[in-house]
């Protein structure tokens, strides 16, 4: 695997960008259609000079990367990819060594039941569950998911298809041994026992008018509350994970395609990316009220809060850059990643591991890049 330094000029005042290397689309992201462009809107990025310096490192990866996730018990990054659409043939599920930055285990998911054109059950959407040391996986194209053992990605469980309708994220809660899983195809959150590994009623999403098709999803476990967010109605959810049911909804105005979702347990506040309107909205989680509103990047996709370092990662597939985002609301980085960003996880460390997927204008495509922030 070839990784890459390339130091870049100074971003605004006191951001360094060193760059190595360089929608989910409905399958497994649902990058929302139409112009993908900063909201009018938003007001401008606050002028306050930038406190952190950010440096980046790329290695290439096999293609059709999607989405990973950093297992602390492993100390492994793990991750999908899979290509074209159906019948989806290639996908694999990948280990990679953080210190490396090498892929250091694969497998290719079995071919989906009861269908003869050679489709797998291609792997998207995933989390690790380190109290037993499991990924689980979404199928997006069975509507499945699937859970492998993380020491050598051997396959513990297949749900039949349709247990999730077109499932895209899925979390694990550990304290109530619970995987969530969203499901942009309705307004219901798939619920499945992550210790007897069986599935149980899913959570209904009421909004405020058309039904809601949750996208991505974060966990505040400290705090019993699972939240999701509405690609197309703009609302934020809030599951209290102790009973199951929703507890709160919260408009997020102005925000058009809104697709990632992170929670500041700390502080409790809500961060929303939104596609379309190419933009971060940030919530306080007690009521809803909106606390800032900021212009990131075209097709702002994902969203992921450092709690380390306080620093939010907006993934702007559109654009293809990573914002970096304090908690004060200041822009400390724009980080140009090339391609299309498409989904940022953490490590205990607070570095942010950013999947890139490969766009038809750019030939590198299909590469990590790992983002560390310093002061």
């Amino acid at each position: 695997m070839n990784t890459h330094m390339i130091s870049h000029p100074t971003l605004r005042r006191g951001a360094r960008i060193l760059l190595a290397g360089a929608a989910l689309a409905l399958a497994a992201g649902c990058a929302a259609t139409g112009p993908s462009t900063p909201s009018s809107a938003a007001p401008a990025p606050t002028a306050t000079a930038p406190t952190w310096s950010v440096s980046a490192q790329a290695a290439d990866l096999p293609p059709g990367v999607y989405q990973s996730a950093y297992s602390a018990r492993a100390q492994r990054l793990y991750m999908t990819s899979a290509i074209g659409r159906p019948p989806v043939k290639e996908s694999r599920l990948l280990a990679l060594d953080p210190a490396s930055l090498r892929v250091v285990d694969s497998v290719v998911p079995a071919p989906q039941a009861g269908r003869t054109d050679g489709q797998v059950q291609a792997v998207y959407g995933l989390t690790v569950d380190d109290d037993r040391s499991q990924i689980w996986t979404t199928n997006t194209r069975s509507g499945s998911v699937a859970v492998y053992r993380q020491s050598d990605l051997s396959l513990v469980k297949q749900f039949p298809d349709d247990a999730a309708p077109h499932a895209r994220d899925v979390l694990v809660d550990t304290a109530h041994h619970r995987a969530y899983v969203s499901s942009p195809a309705s307004n219901v959150i798939h619920v499945f026992d992550s210790a007897t590994l069986q599935p149980l009623p899913g959570i209904t999403l009421s909004g405020a008018g058309e039904a809601p098709k949750p996208m991505s999803l974060a966990l505040d476990a400290g705090h019993q509350r699972l939240y999701a967010v509405s690609l197309n109605t703009a609302e934020v959810f809030a599951i209290d994970t102790a009973t199951g049911r929703q507890a709160a909804r919260y408009a997020v105005p102005g925000a058009q395609g809104a697709s990632g979702i992170a929670i500041d347990s700390q502080a409790q506040r809500i961060y929303v990316a939104s596609q379309k309107s190419g933009d971060l909205t940030v919530l306080d989680a007690r009521d809803g009220r909106v606390l800032q509103h900021l212009a990131t990047g075209a097709g702002a996709l994902n969203v992921a809060f450092d709690p380390v370092h306080r620093l939010a990662y907006v993934a702007n597939r559109g654009s293809g850059t990573v914002t970096v985002v304090d908690e004060h609301g200041v822009i400390q980085a724009q980080v140009d990643t090339g391609s299309a960003p498409n989904h940022a996880a953490l490590d205990p460390q607070g570095h942010a591991w950013v999947m890139v997927k490969k766009s038809k204008d750019d030939p590198r495509g299909d590469r990590l890049v790992r983002i560390e922030a310093r002061r």
